[in-house]
């Protein structure tokens, strides 16, 4: 895999477990949560984090009364209201913009990192794959 492919998207739910999926930019944060069988048939909205990083949550969960998703909001360090599961990509040209790059490996690995070292994970509930041996 070369440095330069971005082929990843991180879905992150209210509990603290995660999902590591494939992304292409043509897709769309709705689209994948379908596909990993999470149904949201609310709109997806996109909030910059930074140059490199977009979080997309359901803009209408909060009036649909869904729980808020504090993992999401320790993970990124931030205050804005995001509910249910959150699909975390790469940069998007503005705010406006239908379509996102995808996370590096790297980009990956330091955010599942960060969110397994931030306090409060419910480890009780977050199952963390083995190595594989073959």
């Amino acid at each position: 895999m070369t440095t330069d492919t971005k082929p990843f998207a991180l879905i992150l739910h209210n509990d603290g477990s995660f999902v590591l999926a494939d992304w292409t930019p043509s897709t769309e944060p709705h689209e994948l949560l379908g596909r990993e069988g999470i149904h949201r048939m609310g709109r997806m909205g996109a909030k910059r984090i930074d140059d490199t990083l977009t979080v997309w949550s359901d803009d209408n969960a909060i009036w649909e009364d869904i729980q808020v998703n504090r993992s999401a909001q320790r993970l990124l360090n931030t205050r804005h209201i995001m509910c249910g599961p959150v699909v975390l990509t790469g940069a998007i040209a503005h705010t406006c913009a239908a379509f996102a790059e995808g996370l590096t490996q790297g980009q990956v690995l330091q955010l599942i990192e960060r969110h397994l070292t931030t306090k409060r994970v419910l480890m009780r509930s977050l199952h963390i794959p083995a190595q594989r041996t073959r």
